[in-house]
């Protein structure tokens, strides 16, 4: 029967050993992957038998593309994911979602949710928001006054918004005058992207987003996990319309997704311990980003030195950890550069880099913060929910174009709006922060990340306000461990 199955539907090529499998549905990609694990023949021998035995029971849709699911192929899935526990099959199934109009308090949950998906986001740097684009939480049906008072003060952070926008695309021409051999549309359009970045600061986290994303069936699981075991029923929500589209895609890998209950009732408890904790603290004006912890200079050469070593040598840890100890510190230096001097803008450093780790401490914009969560490659954060106590980032464009008491006054009143919502429905009262306000933020990183966010964010283009945060981590790494610090830096090369 084998005979009669047309591998070309369903392969690139059918005598090469690098070939693409296509044409099949996710979940039948991810089980072939799994099913080759624990059998001699190969991928494409191990579709053909079970195509011909109907093991999988794909149909094809009118387009004469395979796509269709039985009863049958769903009871392979269910012993492949579910009854042998062979997690690793739903990495090889992968879903692209869109996902629009949800807040940015909820993206950031989304985005923050698994470091495996990948995303790409509406950008309020390029993209003027429109009026009314904003989310009201379903627990103030309940309050009509404090719904009434949400709506009010987002409508007039729009307000602010137009308002700043006019007068920034005002001032900005006296900051920017337009270059020779620059078009007159061009220069609007470079102009008008300024004034967005800086506008966009009075705007708060209910203002409604879009987002594409594209993740693996394990990624995506854990992920809905997260987000049903939110705090904001927004999130919880976002999740259940998440799980039913993606089944569409990978229907059993979603199996059984329901709210972690270890998270729900750690979050619970370390609320009731800390509670006395929530006290207000004197804000303060950023960004401001500091290293509470880096390895001492020399110990992290000698740590490189031993890893390298160990890369290009038959020896065991404690050889190599033996023989880096024996080298001066201008040794030592020297073999940390011949490891970095070959470094170009768009390269990352060898893997080596990833044994150092550093801790920082940053109190920067949810503007700011919204940017380093969605480009970072594998920072580890801890944060809290966002908040109105922890000062405020004015963009200095604003405060140059003598808007900033129209920009404060907006503040004001979102801040009482703030602690009268808090009072009743604290769940609620975060979606009133706005992208100016500050988030504290305490990061992991390896100096492997470090050298991507330093160099990607440190750049002339670059947005100011997360510049400026890495700028000072720099700074503080230049003084501190100069040879590592030499390399984190580079310039896009020339056209």
């Amino acid at each position: 029967m084998s005979d009669k199955i047309d591998l070309s539907r369903y392969v690139s090529n059918l005598d090469q050993n690098v070939y693409a499998i296509y044409n099949l549905p996710e979940e039948v990609i991810a089980v072939i992957f799994a099913y080759v694990s624990r059998s001699p023949a190969s991928f494409r021998e191990n579709l053909a038998k079970l195509l011909a035995d109907d093991e999988l029971a794909v149909g094809v849709n009118a387009g004469g593309l395979a796509g269709t699911y039985s009863e049958k192929a769903a009871r392979f899935h269910e012993k492949w994911v579910v009854g042998y526990g062979h997690s690793s099959v739903a990495e090889h199934a992968v879903a692209h979602i869109g996902i629009e109009k949800i807040s940015r308090l909820a993206s950031a949950e989304l985005e923050l949710a698994n470091s495996f998906n990948s995303f790409t986001e509406y950008s309020q740097r390029y993209q003027r928001p429109k009026r009314g684009d904003f989310y009201i939480p379903q627990e103030l049906r309940a309050h009509p006054d404090l719904e009434a008072r949400f709506i009010s003060i987002n409508e007039k952070a729009y307000d602010t918004y137009e308002k700043l926008m006019h007068g920034l695309m005002q001032f900005l021409p006296q900051k920017f005058p337009r270059s020779e051999h620059e078009s007159e549309r061009a220069y609007r359009s470079r102009i008008e992207k300024i004034a967005f970045e800086d506008a966009r600061y009075v705007l708060t986290l209910a203002t409604l987003t879009n987002l594409g994303l594209t993740g693996n069936g394990r990624a995506l699981r854990d992920t809905l996990v997260r987000l049903l075991s939110s705090p904001h029923a927004e999130s919880r929500q976002l999740a259940r319309a998440m799980e039913r589209e993606i089944s569409q895609v990978i229907p059993t890998l979603l199996k059984y997704v329901k709210p972690n209950e270890y998270l729900l009732k750690t979050r619970e408890a370390l609320q009731l311990r800390f509670a006395q904790s929530k006290l207000p603290r004197h804000p303060v004006s950023g960004p401001h980003a500091r290293f509470i912890s880096m390895p001492a200079y020399e110990d992290a050469l000698r740590k490189l030195a031993t890893a390298l070593l160990i890369s290009q040598s038959p020896l065991s840890y404690e050889e190599a950890s033996a023989r880096a100890n024996r080298y001066t510190s201008a040794e030592l230096e020297q073999i940390a550069e011949e490891a970095l001097v070959h470094l170009r803008f768009f390269d990352n450093p060898i893997g080596e880099f990833d044994h150092l780790t550093y801790q920082m401490e940053m109190v920067v914009s949810e503007a700011n913060w919204h940017q380093l969560l969605r480009h970072n490659r594998r920072t580890h954060f801890s944060f809290g929910e966002p908040t109105i106590r922890l000062g405020r980032t004015i963009p200095p464009h604003v405060s140059e174009a003598g808007l900033s008491e129209m920009f404060q006054a907006l503040l004001e009143e979102v801040e009482e709006g703030f602690n009268a919502i808090a009072s009743v429905c604290p769940e609620t009262a975060p979606y009133l922060v706005t992208n100016s306000h500050h988030r504290q933020i305490f990061a992991t990183v390896s100096l492997w990340e470090l050298y991507h966010l330093i160099n990607l964010r440190t750049s002339p283009e670059a947005q100011w306000d997360i510049r400026a945060t890495f700028e000072q981590l720099l700074k503080e790494l230049k003084a501190n461990q100069p040879i590592l610090a030499k390399y984190a830096q580079r310039r896009m090369p020339s056209a």
